[in-house]
């Protein structure tokens, strides 16, 4: 319930369902000096439910103040919090002792390229000293990565985008096309026109779930030959029994 500009003379609109009815302030107390009285709501002729058991604090009567209204009976607030995203309720497990609140961040937030950013450097963290020194993942070198944290940061793309971006959805997408690689590329729309060139990176990529295909994110790259790519897709975390919720089976065969 709001009270606005409650002055000598002027009419109050209670913003409830009897919005047509006024409580007025020529029955409040003189003030002759800047003051603080409190009217009981229940002694003003006014028949809104919304106004019963409300004090009504009305400041100084001069010109231009406003008066606010407070209550520790005032109706809760219905706006409540907002839902929490479902990436959140992904579990940040790392055999290498990784931080993956970074990239929660980023997904809860659709910052999908820079979480897109935050996991290629994740993977060559993880891939190890060779690949940290050199930038970039070697195709022989993702079989140092854990079970675990492939199988976390999948999740984490897989929860922020209704499982339509992540590394398992990718092999999904791959296995329907048979494992080739041009038909694969087109399906998650990494390349482009009659010549099948790939997008530009990062400016021609699509980073949001509404636009992208499904399978667009996270991206590797794949200029170099799809080698890295497969060992990804290949790796033990997204084989059947590597599922990440213990069934024995990735979700994206069941």
């Amino acid at each position: 319930m709001q009270v606005q500009s409650l002055q000598a003379g002027h009419k109050v609109l209670c913003r409830g369902p009897c919005s047509r009815q006024f409580l007025s302030a020529r029955s409040l107390p003189s003030m002759a000096t800047p003051s603080y009285h409190t009217l009981h709501a229940s002694s003003l002729p006014v028949s809104c439910s919304r106004l019963r058991g409300v004090h009504v604090f009305a400041a100084s009567a001069s010109l231009g103040e406003d008066v606010s209204a407070s209550s520790s009976e005032a109706e809760p607030s219905t706006s409540g919090e907002a839902s929490p995203s479902p990436v959140d309720a992904v579990e940040l497990v790392s055999e290498a002792g990784r931080n993956y609140e970074p990239l929660r961040e980023a997904l809860r937030a659709g910052e999908f390229e820079k979480a897109d950013d935050i996991t290629r450097e994740e993977l060559i963290q993880l891939a190890g000293s060779g690949a940290v020194k050199r930038g970039w993942v070697y195709f022989s070198e993702v079989k140092f990565i854990p079970v675990e944290d492939l199988q976390t940061i999948d999740a984490l793309w897989k929860a922020s985008s209704k499982n339509k971006f992540g590394f398992s959805v990718q092999k999904e997408v791959w296995m329907q096309q048979s494992k080739y690689w041009t038909r694969f590329f087109k399906k998650i729309d990494w390349v482009q026109g009659e010549m099948n060139y790939y997008r530009k990176w990062p400016a021609e990529f699509i980073y949001n779930a509404e636009d992208a295909p499904k399978g667009h994110l996270p991206l590797t790259n794949a200029l170099r030959g799809t080698q890295l790519l497969e060992a990804i897709l290949e790796h033990p975390a997204f084989e059947k029994g590597g599922g990440k919720d213990g069934s024995g089976k990735p979700e994206w065969l069941k």
